[in-house]
């Protein structure tokens, strides 16, 4: 195993959270070595990459004392007179400091890890009993930026939606390609990705019954779809925009269990101000492999998808979607990064699918763009 001066320290969870479980006299930590070398913003740890740890640490009131022999940090149930263990910390040399990520997401093969700051002292071969005392003594502090309800996300500009589109030919296997791209992922061109952990890939079906927006002004143009919920009711799914483009609009509004036909429907939106048209019904399938950057931190979405819809001899819509989705961290101004990625993710995708011989359509035809010219063709036969 080959550490890369990163080490993973353990010990109580009452360290990470400010609790008075235990006094700091009956803390015990370990330090291990660990097979990684964290990206800037994030990095997932394999627990099998994690080497044996050396001597165990005690946190006293006059600072920490180093062990002889391990007295903790084994992930085996522990003794019931002693606590288990939780990683705590990942400490990675940077640029002759320490840098310091904090655990988000623990599972029986791996864990996410964040940074949350970096040391500013000189580093040796491994971190000395200050800099662990330091890690500690600020546990908590690190432990509130990640541990919110939140889940440390945040979303640029949360009522916009970023996207690039690829339209593809009705033959396309959409289950095949979207496994193929996920192997992709974390190689070549996609090195700087990986798969969002716990989230790598998802399955959707679903209705949509979807309404043209065309007032009471310019500005509310777009469209209006309802998505029936499983629990009873529907989300309200809004974009408006003048033109199909990379940037649009979103926002969703849950609504009522009794709209049960398109008139109670259009009734409903009658209601919040807008005048509609409705166009009709499809159901999408979709398939989507989730990706992270561990340089950025941005989540983003490789999705392709199939959509029937009920207008008769329609023909179905098969798309690629490269998406923004959300970010990891604390928020910031990020949207530059957001766009220059999404170029990125697009170029890469417009050279994979030539190599696969997929003869697909770079743009931004949406589904109600496509939908309307279905309902205008049919009304025009």
């Amino acid at each position: 195993m080959t550490p890369n001066n990163t080490w993973l320290l353990s010990g109580p969870w009452s360290a990470r959270y400010q609790t008075t479980t235990d006094s700091p006299n009956c803390m015990v930590f370990q330090l291990a070595p660990v097979a990684a070398e964290p990206g800037p913003r994030t990095e997932i740890v394999a627990w099998h990459r994690v080497g044996e740890p050396g001597d165990s640490y005690v946190l006293a009131d006059d600072g920490m004392t180093t062990l002889a022999s391990p007295a903790a940090g084994s992930r085996e149930p522990a003794p019931p007179a002693e606590h288990a263990v939780m990683p705590l910390a990942l400490l990675a040399e940077h640029q002759r400091r320490w840098a310091v990520y904090l655990p988000s997401r623990i599972t029986d093969d791996a864990g996410l890890f964040h940074h949350v700051a970096d040391l500013g002292e000189t580093v040796g071969e491994r971190p000395s009993a200050t800099v662990i005392g330091q890690v500690i003594e600020r546990l908590p502090e690190f432990s509130a930026e990640i541990g919110s309800h939140e889940c440390w996300y945040f979303t640029q500009d949360p009522s916009t939606e970023y996207e690039h589109k690829f339209t593809l030919p009705q033959s396309i296997d959409i289950y095949a390609l979207t496994r193929k791209i996920a192997d992709q992922i974390g190689s070549g061109r996609l090195a700087h990705l990986r798969p969002e952990f716990g989230n790598s890939f998802e399955m959707w079906q679903f209705d949509n019954y979807m309404f043209e927006v065309t007032g009471p002004t310019a500005d509310d143009r777009g469209y209006a779809s309802f998505i029936p919920r499983r629990a009873g009711g529907y989300v309200l799914k809004r974009k408006q925009f003048a033109a199909d483009g990379f940037a649009r609009l979103e926002s969703k509004l849950r609504v009522p269990d009794y709209l049960t036909s398109t008139a109670q429907k259009r009734d409903f939106l009658t209601g919040l101000g807008l005048a509609t048209v409705y166009l009709g019904q499809f159901l999408r399938t979709r398939f989507d492999v989730n990706v992270e950057s561990t340089v950025t931190g941005h989540i983003y979405s490789v999705m392709a998808d199939r959509c029937e819809f009920a207008t008769p001899q329609s023909a179905p819509l098969q798309q690629l979607e490269i998406e923004y989705l959300r970010s990891r961290g604390t928020a910031r101004e990020c949207r530059a990064e957001i766009i220059t990625e999404l170029d990125d993710l697009k170029g890469w995708a417009a050279d994979y699918l030539a190599a696969q011989q997929i003869l697909a359509s770079p743009g931004y035809l949406s589904k109600f763009t496509y939908l309307r010219s279905l309902v205008a063709s049919e009304a025009n036969s």
